[in-house]
């Protein structure tokens, strides 16, 4: 055995041999999986491990002529190796994944996704690895633009109309099994509130019959949406009629509504066939003098809404024997109390208008009415106004409207308040005829002396009808276009000019200057 070991070639041979075995107990795989592989061997000081999250796939084929779907826009790739050159890597951000299907037929294929420039010292694995994607031939179709938007979301009492595209119709082009599932191919507009004709770029999406989005290429991407929206409000006169039983010995001799129309808000075909709101009940059971009652306005069928929801009617009584007596008696016990500088404020104010009360700033007011009311009446139970909703440019006289309690009546120092109106500037504003309306409205117009109350319940004998014509103006609507429209059977049209009052017309007893809309 010596002799043999001794020999060159013998030692040669169990040196071979010994460096074999090492060889496959190194390399030899124990079953285990690469990304185990991976984890085991980051626990070398010298090696680490990296995950590179959202890294895009990118993936080579024919685009001109064909559509590829099913391949993932990122994977995870995870990378084992020393240290320094995974740094290095994750440094330099040149690694990419991708597929390559260059040489692949139309139809399903199981691909492989790859990836480049990584350093061969380093493991990888890459999340998911396989992937199925179909290829198909790319094709491209013609189709018509239909706007879509919800007509209900217009400003109340304004309607949207049928809508316009332009350019009519898109060319959608994908894959020929996707263009056969398009259903619907729309440009989405956002009303928002509209008051007036709508014109808007919008975006183009084909949708499937489940309105799902189709992952198309549409061109051109946008299209110009134009969508008429109109008024769809009318002014129409109302009427009254009594309903209850006044209290004993009392006789109804006025029902008189101080809102002589109301605007109603609907459907075209529907504001067609109403041309008045008549038979509105007023309540006037146990009713024992003459007074102002508020009812409610009543919706029509097929109408949406009314405005004002509610006016007021002033009812007038008449009492026999010693029912009226006792009343006399009762005005002559009545007792008097005066209130100083009244401030006086500005009503129905439109946007197209600046305005001035030029006098009187304040007013006095002698209040009448029982002792016990009157204690209980304090300065902020008054109010003065002056509506300024009719006017158009110049200097106006307009009566002044007081609002206080119904068991007193008010007799004010001033009855007729001066106010001067701006026209705002605007673009596309007529200068000649805001020139002509400034000069039309003269500055010298007066009213005639009015003797009667301000407001209250009751009219003082003798003093005419000037408390209810006064009353009036406090039932309009606040709405500048409301104030403006002159009542009438016909859809309002929007024409400011049509609603112009003769500025030039002496006023008369508790009325403006500018009597459209009283």
């Amino acid at each position: 055995m010596d002799k043999l070991m001794n020999r060159s070639w013998v030692m040669k041979i169990i040196a071979l041999l010994l460096a074999f075995m090492l060889y496959l107990s190194v390399n030899l795989d124990d079953g285990t999986s690469s990304s185990n592989k991976i984890l085991n061997r980051s626990s070398s000081t010298n090696t680490g491990v990296e995950t590179l999250t959202d890294v895009p796939v990118q993936v080579s084929y024919n685009e001109k002529n064909r559509i590829v779907r099913g391949v993932p826009d990122t994977v995870i790739m995870t990378l084992e190796g020393p240290k320094n050159i995974l740094a290095q890597t994750k440094l330099q951000k040149d690694y990419q994944a991708y597929i390559d299907l260059d040489n692949l037929s139309l139809g399903q294929h199981r691909v492989k996704v790859q990836y480049r420039n990584i350093s061969d010292n380093l493991n990888v694995v890459v999340k998911p690895d396989i992937v199925n994607v179909t290829i198909e031939e790319r094709d491209s179709k013609q189709f018509s633009v239909e706007a879509s938007y919800d007509k209900n979301k217009v400003k109340n009492g304004y309607e949207a109309g049928e809508a316009t595209v332009s350019p009519r119709a898109v060319t959608v082009t994908g894959a020929s099994s996707q263009l056969d599932q398009v259903a619907y191919v729309k440009a989405i507009i956002d009303l928002d509130n509209a008051s007036k004709t709508v014109t808007k770029q919008a975006t183009v999406v084909a949708l499937d019959k489940n309105l799902n989005k189709l992952n198309v290429t549409v061109q051109p991407e946008t299209v110009n949406v134009t969508i008429p929206v109109k008024n769809i409000s009318k002014k129409v006169p109302i009427g009254v009629i009594q309903e209850g039983t006044p209290g004993d010995g009392v006789n109804i001799t006025k029902l008189e509504p101080k809102t002589d129309a109301v605007k109603i808000i609907g459907p075209s075909d529907s504001l067609e066939k109403i041309d008045k709101i008549d038979n509105i009940p007023v309540d006037v059971t146990g009713i024992t003098k003459s007074k102002d009652i508020k009812v409610n306005v009543p919706v029509p069928d097929g109408i949406d809404s009314v405005s004002p929801k509610q006016i007021t009617v002033h009812v007038e009584v008449d009492k026999q024997g010693d029912e009226k007596d006792a009343e006399e008696t009762d005005e002559s016990a009545a007792e008097i109390k005066s209130f100083k500088n009244l401030p006086v404020s500005l009503i129905g104010q439109s946007s197209k208008y600046t305005y001035e009360l030029l006098s009187p700033t304040s007013v006095d007011a002698d209040v009448k009415g029982p002792k016990s009311d009157l204690d209980k009446l304090t300065k902020s139970g008054i109010s003065l106004s002056a509506n300024v909703g009719n006017l158009s440019a110049g200097e106006h006289t307009v009566p002044i409207i007081i609002n206080s309690p119904d068991s007193v009546t008010s007799t004010l120092s001033t009855k007729q308040a001066k106010v001067r109106v701006t026209a705002k500037k605007q673009s596309g504003t007529n200068d000649e005829q805001t020139d002509k309306e400034t000069s039309g409205s003269t500055s010298d117009k007066e009213t005639k002396p009015d003797t009667g109350t301000g407001s209250g319940s009751e009219t003082n004998p003798g003093t005419g009808n000037s408390g209810d014509s006064t009353d009036k103006p406090s039932e309009e609507t606040n709405t500048p276009e409301d104030n403006t429209d002159t009542p009438t059977d016909n859809t309002e049209t929007g024409d400011d000019s049509s609603n112009q009052s003769d500025e030039n017309s002496t006023p008369v007893d508790g009325q403006t200057d500018n009597t459209s809309g009283n």
